[in-house]
């Protein structure tokens, strides 16, 4: 399998990165606007954690030794931004989550669930062109 070197840069430098981030830290302060009530936090508590695991999913798979190995965190991430996805269509429809803020925030989702898939699809086309041996790929190909 391929390896793969992210030279000395960061996963925090990616634009990426930036996204996921940002989206992550929205999600977080929308979590602390919802007022569903003792009987329903427990969904505020899925969104919150999802939102966490799809960062944590991009960050620990920057460190791994193989690309395909980060290619695979990128599609756990997007796993976490499609159950995210269904949580805030379900907030919407029953009325917790004003229409404004989940335009907003399913505007910001789409541009990560964008953003990741066509860097994972980038990065799973260098790996079809190499397969084995290290590989010179880099993420910041088109940033």
């Amino acid at each position: 399998m391929a390896m793969w070197r992210a030279g000395h840069r960061s996963v925090y430098e990616l634009d990426e990165w930036q996204q996921v981030d940002g989206f992550a830290r929205l999600l977080h302060e929308v979590c602390g606007e919802l007022d569903l009530g003792r009987d329903k936090e427990w969904l505020v508590y899925l969104l919150e954690q999802a939102g966490r695991l799809m960062r944590g999913a991009v960050e620990e798979s920057w460190h791994r030794e193989y690309l395909a190995e980060f290619i695979l965190g990128l599609s756990e991430a997007l796993t976490f931004l499609a159950l995210i996805d269904y949580y805030l269509v379900f907030l919407r429809h029953e009325g917790y989550l004003p229409v404004v803020r989940a335009q907003e925030v399913t505007g910001r989702l789409s541009a990560v669930q964008h953003a990741l898939a066509a860097l994972a699809g980038r990065l799973r086309e260098a790996l079809r062109a190499g397969p084995a041996g290290p590989l010179s790929v880099s993420p910041w190909s088109r940033n």
